[in-house]
């Protein structure tokens, strides 16, 4: 095998960088970057985890096609021209050429998409209030593009031919595609679901409350390098023409790669769901279970709420948004003085929704709900949380069955009560959320929701006092309510 000097391999590494036809895809990926990755980021609550999410999910999506494309012209390019009698009388082994082509066209990819992420992680750190930028989804989506890379360039040099880079793109294309279902789906099985680097978004308090979990991302790694590995073996074991020494090398490599991968299924076939992400029994470490410690930050007079740092930046409209609600049922047996924001987790049993525990009655609510529900919209948001705090005081136990049943069992009473408080202070039942009344509200409940909330407002505290231990009970008929 002929040795390369560095400096003639940079050369030529540079050459195959400016003959590169990939590099026109360039401004039309920056284009798309700029019109949905970065625009959608953008949009979405400033925490780490969710905003890094377009990372494999949007950016990565576009680069993919781009590249097995590309790397499927380059590597066909000697076969489809008929050069390969001319190049081989060339000073460069057929190993550097392919080598520098291949390299250079995994550049010209992997790079772009790096400053891409380094735009868009720089814009995320300049609204951010908590953490720090997640790593692991920029490691999982570079190796995820070089495998892309190498599986095109070994198509193309194996099977060069007119067709064979629309035949790579559409099939890469169509891999990544039912990959994300699946992974979005979760109906096949889980091993399939698990390794696709493309997912749904995760939670808004994800990475929050308790760190991520690096054991699916590693294993996500270990597939793909797998793949991209023994893709470059392949190729290598084709192209050895006879030398007994470099075939046996590239038969260890693919065998090596492969197995590589495999072991990569097999982990993520063990794979549970945990407080911090997807565990995997043998890379999994204990720390990633436990609570990330915080100091909360408060606001509100009335009721004081409290709220990881990371979302303070709905804190004031939060407080603001629960002051009149919370003013209406003020004084009331079993009121909160108190609202605290929990990771979704610790509500997972009661729906999502709120609940009110404690024996200093403390309201507890999840921003990943009332951000998700209200598609966050500043109105729908008033009303998801406002509506969520009454269910959880007046109807406690129907929220609480929430989490079991699509049709919270709510008493008529209980509906018109709260109806009728989130009228008093100028909002209206939601239907966009798991605890939310059946629409059209039943006309009945509406005439009883209209008299209670026509009442003046120490009539209806009155009333409430009197009657909300039953009200709760469900004993309460639509008759009694004044």
């Amino acid at each position: 095998m002929t040795a390369v000097a560095p400096a003639s391999a940079g050369r030529l590494l540079r050459i195959e960088i400016k003959r590169s036809a990939a590099v026109w895809a360039l401004p039309l990926l920056a284009a798309l970057f700029l019109y949905d990755p970065f625009r959608t980021a953008s949009g979405y609550p400033a925490v780490w985890d969710v905003r890094a999410s377009v990372v494999p999910n949007k950016m990565l999506s576009y680069f993919i096609p781009f590249t097995a494309a590309f790397a499927a012209w380059a590597g066909s390019r000697e076969g489809r021209r008929r050069m390969a009698d001319l190049v081989t009388s060339t000073a460069w082994p057929a190993w550097a050429r392919q080598a520098a082509a291949f390299t250079a066209t995994a550049a010209l990819f992997v790079l772009p998409f790096l400053a891409g992420v380094a735009a868009l992680y720089i814009q995320t750190a300049r609204v951010v209030t908590w953490g720090g930028p997640p790593l692991w989804p920029v490691a999982v989506s570079v190796v995820t593009l070089t495998a892309v890379c190498a599986v095109g360039f070994t198509a193309g040099a194996l099977f060069p031919g007119r067709f064979t880079t629309t035949l790579v793109t559409v099939g890469v294309s169509f891999v990544e595609l039912v990959t994300f279902q699946e992974s979005v789906s979760q109906s096949g099985p889980l091993a399939l679901a698990l390794l696709s680097p493309s997912t749904a978004v995760p939670p808004t308090d994800s990475g929050v409350f308790y760190p991520d979990a690096p054991d699916l991302a590693i294993v996500q790694v270990m597939f793909m390098a797998g793949i991209a590995i023994a893709a470059l073996g392949v190729l290598a074991l084709f192209k050895a023409r006879g030398a007994r020494q470099a075939r046996t090398t590239a038969i260890a490599v693919v065998a090596a790669a492969v197995a590589l991968a495999g072991t990569a299924v097999g982990l993520a076939a063990t794979a549970t769901h945990g407080v911090s992400g997807w565990d995997i029994p043998a890379l999994h470490d204990a720390a990633s279970d436990r609570p990330i410690p915080y100091t909360p930050v408060c606001a509100g007079t009335g009721l004081r709420v409290c709220m990881h740092p990371a979302f303070s930046y709905y804190l004031d409209d939060t407080a603001a948004d629960l002051a009149p609600v919370a003013a209406e049922i003020a004084g009331l047996p079993g009121a909160p003085a108190r609202g605290e924001e929990v990771d979704s987790v610790a509500l997972a049993s009661t729906g999502g929704n709120g609940v009110i525990t404690g024996n200093r009655p403390v309201y507890q609510f999840s921003m990943n709900t009332m951000l998700d529900l209200s598609g966050f919209q500043e109105t729908n948001f008033r009303e998801i949380l406002q509506q969520d705090l009454l269910d959880a005081f007046v109807a406690p136990s129907a929220a609480r069955n929430a989490g079991v049943s699509d049709t919270p069992s709510y008493a008529p009473a209980q509906q018109a009560v709260v109806i009728a408080l989130m009228r008093a202070v100028g909002s209206r039942p939601t239907s966009n959320s798991p605890f939310a009344y059946n629409s059209p509200i039943n006309a009945q409940v509406a005439m009883a929701a209209d008299r209670f909330a026509a009442l003046p407002p120490a009539a209806r505290h009155a009333w409430l006092i009197t009657h909300l231990a039953a009200l709760r009970a469900g004993l309460v008929t639509l008759a009694g309510i004044p």
